[in-house]
């Protein structure tokens, strides 16, 4: 019998963990990919697959089709759960009937306060008379907002996220008319395993994953015709649920008490600063090497720009490895500084005059924050949809305009910025005051969209 020490896929698993905290996103997912390979044990295998998943996103140079061709392989890792639903009939339950209120269910890895939260918070708070919500969460740690939903949801579940089998079933003998997946493959595909007997009548996965899940036995992706035009389906294991938006930010408590407070300052601001402060507030695995050419063509082009990169992890060694990344890709390392994240960085995040959105793998959270906060934001349209998500939100917050549909022009358009701080103050007042009145920030019409497409798809 082999010990711990003696299997391999526990060295990739430990390697792959090691590269996060050092910052090196191929590595990361060279680790988890061999991970997956070599492990024995069925479950472990998905979880490392599914890391191994996310971490691509993160590098440049995979074609869109490649991307999706390595999703789908997840799904066959489900094969024999497929065949037993392929023996058993796998008919489909009658829809629902006419005045009945849809019995829609929420599943996440949890339920604590959270960049994903602030964009599934609309979702949860659907209005009763309609919709008798279920959430299930597979951990009972919690917090404030875990607290919050705990009060509001009709139906609130622990389940055991270690029995697979009895958390599908205490979904199953829920009678779901949807049930919506949150989790995706975040926390190693922990939520996905749970869908393989395709335990509700409707299944949709939206907002706390950001790509196709590869997996069959999910029938619609939350999405929108930024991030999914028409004809981009064959990227999908999923029908596309096209909103009109997909999108819907609740900013949290801290953040509105930071608008508050920012408002009140920028009203005492003269237009324009020397230097002009650019920045990225992202996890630093986002900064693909594509992203650094086109900063340091930026910055090339603009000697009066300063560029603060703010990690999302408190690690020397990620800041070490950036800086290292920074100086090989020939960024002038006097006007760049890269930090540690930070609890407290909403304040520093609104004195930015533009924030630089990272690619392939856009911001979400950060995104919608910032512009919450009245930063502009730049993003570079994808072509598939975890690379769109940033032209998605920004689309969503009406501001089409700072959306790239090339690196050639991303750098044109932040260098164009840069030099004109009339505009610069113009557009910063726009984004503050016209964000709330956008349909990213309309969680009334957003729930109507969820209300009208739920009626028909039941």
């Amino acid at each position: 019998m082999e010990t711990k020490e003696q299997e391999p896929w526990r060295l990739f698993e430990q390697r792959g963990a090691a590269c996060r905290l050092r910052g090196d996103a191929a590595g990361c997912a060279q680790a988890y990919y061999e991970a997956a390979r070599c492990d024995r044990f069925l479950r472990s295998q998905r979880e490392h697959y599914s890391s191994y998943l996310f971490t691509l996103h993160y590098l440049s140079g995979i074609s869109t089709e490649e991307l999706a061709r390595q999703h789908f392989v997840y799904g066959q890792l489900y094969r024999d759960e497929l065949a037993e639903m392929e023996a058993g009939g796998g008919e489909a339950e009658p829809a629902a009937m006419a005045g009945h209120r849809l019995r829609i269910g929420f599943l996440a890895p949890d339920l604590l306060e959270s960049s994903a939260a602030r964009f599934y918070e609309a979702m949860l708070d659907l209005p009763q008379a309609a919709f008798e919500v279920f959430v299930y969460s597979l951990t009972d740690i919690a917090d404030g907002f875990t607290q919050h939903v705990w009060r509001t949801a009709e139906h609130a579940r622990v389940l055991p996220p270690h029995d697979i089998e009895a958390s599908e079933r205490a979904i199953a003998a829920d009678k779901l008319d949807i049930l919506v997946d949150l989790g995706g493959h975040t926390a190693g595909g922990a939520t996905l395993m749970l869908l393989a007997h395709h335990p509700a009548r409707i299944i949709i996965e939206a907002v706390g994953w950001f790509d196709t899940t590869g997996m069959p036995t999910v029938d619609y992706l939350l999405t929108d015709d930024v991030m999914d035009p028409p004809g981009r389906e064959a990227l999908l294991s999923e029908q596309p649920l096209r909103l009109p938006h997909a999108w819907c930010f609740m900013p949290s408590r801290a953040m509105r008490a930071a608008r508050e407070r920012i408002g009140r300052r920028r009203r005492k601001q003269a237009p324009g600063s020397v230097p002009v402060r650019l920045a990225s507030f992202q996890n630093f695995l986002k900064i693909s090497d594509d992203t650094l050419d086109a900063w340091r063509a930026i910055l090339d082009r603009a000697p009066q720009a300063h560029l603060l990169l703010q990690d999302t992890m408190r690690v020397p060694a990620r800041v070490t490895e950036l800086e290292r990344r920074l100086r090989a890709a020939g960024l002038p390392m006097e006007r760049v500084t890269a930090r540690m994240g930070s609890d407290d960085y909403l304040d520093d995040l609104a004195q930015q005059d533009l924030i630089l959105d990272t690619f392939p793998y856009p911001g979400g959270a950060m995104t919608a924050t910032a512009l919450y906060l009245g930063v502009p934001v730049l993003t570079l349209r994808g072509d598939s949809h975890s690379r769109s998500v940033g032209a998605s939100i920004l689309t969503a917050a009406g501001l089409p305009e700072l959306v790239a549909e090339s690196a050639g022009r991303y750098i044109g358009m932040a260098a164009e910025l840069i030099v004109q701080p009339e505009k610069r103050m113009a557009l910063r007042t726009r984004v503050l005051e016209g964000v709330l009145l956008s349909p990213l920030c309309d969680p009334a019409a957003y729930q109507k969209n969820f209300f009208d497409f739920f009626s028909k798809i039941t």
